[in-house]
């Protein structure tokens, strides 16, 4: 019987500094899902304006991102847990990358609200990894709790700073341009985590059949209680 390959250690690092790429992938990658969460907002005038959005359209385009984020989010952990965090991530990215992109041939609200749908799905990808794949790092507590601290703190700020970044941008560029600098940032944060964590190990992946209705539903809870509470 042959025995099973051991999990590699993670016994990397010994400071944030030497894995800093990885730590600025991840940050990146937080930051950039609650920044989409407002970004658009002070977009909406204009949106209205040149797509001929109606008040329910509106709804739709600002709402699509957070409820397939939110409701997605565990999902995609049990999918990831399966697969692989970084793969999944990786992966992800890509989609919130060209889902981005996509937005200069959007024409009307309908086309809007879908790339805003497939972004929450792409955004949804990434979040099991956010702070998961920091643990891979470090052996240290110490250091795991310092780098988790690190990427939350960067990553909630977006949700307060959406707005403003929001109108800096939209004073100097177009309103997709809101979508579109997710490109550059995606690919940034996808190289940062390809080249700064270590592949998926088969050993560190769970067997067990997938839940997904289970899952399902307890996005759903958690996207109800989100929909309550915000």
């Amino acid at each position: 019987m042959i025995a099973p390959t051991p999990a590699p250690s993670t016994a990397h690092a010994t400071s944030l500094r030497a894995v800093w790429p990885a730590i600025l992938g991840l940050s990146i990658v937080f930051l950039t899902e609650m920044l989409d969460n407002s970004v658009l907002n002070v977009a909406l005038p204009t949106i209205t304006r040149e797509l001929g959005a109606t008040a329910s359209d509106l709804q739709w385009i600002t709402t699509a991102y957070s409820l397939l984020f939110g409701g997605l989010m565990l999902v995609f952990g049990t999918i990831a847990d399966r697969y692989g965090r970084r793969r999944i991530m990786l992966i992800g990215l890509t989609l919130f990358a060209v889902a981005s992109l996509a937005v200069i041939l959007v024409r009307t609200p309908g086309e809007l609200t879908a790339v805003r749908a497939v972004i929450g799905i792409a955004a949804a990808m990434t979040a099991p990894g956010s702070m998961a794949l920091s643990f891979r790092l470090f052996d240290d507590d110490t250091l795991r709790v310092r780098a988790t601290a690190l990427i939350s703190t960067v990553g909630l700020t977006g949700l307060a700073i959406g707005p403003t970044v929001g109108g800096l941008i939209l004073a100097v560029w177009p309103w997709q341009a809101l979508l579109v600098i997710n490109v550059p940032i995606a690919i940034l944060a996808a190289c940062c985590i390809r080249f700064g964590i270590r592949a998926d190990h088969p050993a560190e992946l769970h067997r067990a059949p997938l839940d997904l209705i289970g899952a399902a539903r307890a996005s759903g809870d958690a996207r109800q209680r989100w929909s309550v509470g915000g």
